[in-house]
């Protein structure tokens, strides 16, 4: 059974798209925020090297545009994180959600199956005792219709704890999978043929 997406799982995973979009697009500044903040710290660390060291407006320069890439990459790496745990969380309520439609479907689809196999075997078994009914007038004059009387009689039986049992059994497993209690049946797959 194909499952239509509903407008929750489409609403919840276009905000998912949205988030993976900003993130990647913040990875991208951060990736570049890291290049800035190590070209700031390898320029001071070379003027401390080489150059001047009581030149203090040099240093008060490259302070500020180490501090500046710093804070950059801090802030950067802080909302790629905080992304990424909104990108985790939305994953999961698509999960959830979706599991929660499949467990509902497949639900209505065994409730349905239960109803269907309740009807069937209540028509058969108005039929089967129709049958044994019309056998009891004849059954005296032969072992066999003797026989085959008893046989639809005892077949109807068996189909009447069968009509009792299975359908609400049925509708017990449906609530069960609708309430999680009970994995989701699985179809077999047809087997393949071989030669």
């Amino acid at each position: 059974m194909a499952l239509r997406k509903t407008t929750t799982v489409e609403k919840l995973e276009t905000a998912l798209a949205a988030l993976r979009s900003r993130h990647s697009t913040l990875n991208e500044r951060k990736a570049e925020a890291q290049s800035a903040f190590d070209r700031a710290k390898a320029d001071q660390q070379r003027f401390f090297l080489d150059a001047d060291i009581n030149d203090i407006g040099t240093i008060t320069r490259l302070e500020n545009a180490l501090g500046a890439a710093t804070l950059r990459l801090s802030s950067l790496s802080d909302a790629c994180a905080a992304l990424a745990a909104q990108i985790v969380d939305v994953e999961q309520k698509i999960a959830t959600e979706t599991e929660r439609e499949e467990r509902e479907a497949a639900a209505k689809e065994i409730t349905a199956m239960a109803s269907a196999l309740q009807g069937g075997l209540e028509s058969l078994l108005r039929e089967l005792r129709s049958l044994g009914e019309s056998f009891v007038a004849f059954e005296h004059l032969t072992a066999e219709t003797f026989r085959f009387g008893h046989f639809l009689r005892k077949t109807a039986g068996e189909i009447e704890v069968a009509a009792g049992i299975t359908p609400p059994l049925l509708r017990g497993l449906a609530g069960a999978v609708e309430r999680g209690e009970a994995q989701i049946p699985r179809r077999p797959r047809p087997a393949e043929k071989t030669g």
